[in-house]
């Protein structure tokens, strides 16, 4: 129904449902740590006095062998991290309904007639 209004008065409240949309979500970053050693120079000390002995063959271990040990470190890595996202909004979509609703208290609140 259409009223005519007057200059002088105010033009009607618009009526309006404000509503929130949410969506949650997981957001994920795969993160691939890849460990590394930075080592120094590395230094030799001599510990004790040096043995010399007559015979050639006194060297035990093996011939041109290693001696090798690990050093561990437990370690944490931070790395800050932002999670975003953008968002694109689409059309404007409506369903509307063919039947009316009788005995709402909105339409009593605002003086309308059903």
């Amino acid at each position: 129904m259409s009223e005519i209004y007057e200059y002088d008065k105010k033009p009607p409240k618009s009526h309006t449902c404000p509503a929130i949309g949410s969506q949650e979500a997981t957001v994920c970053l795969p993160v691939t740590i890849s460990p590394y050693a930075a080592t120094g120079p590395s230094k030799v000390e001599c510990c004790g006095c040096p043995e010399v002995h007559l015979c050639c063959d006194h060297c035990r271990g093996r011939i041109n062998g290693t001696c090798e040990f690990t050093i561990s470190q437990k370690i944490r890595v931070d790395i800050p991290v932002e999670f975003g996202a953008t968002v694109n909004i689409g059309g404007t979509y409506v369903e509307c309904e063919c039947g009316k609703v009788e005995d709402c208290d909105c339409d009593k609140a605002e003086g309308r007639k059903s």
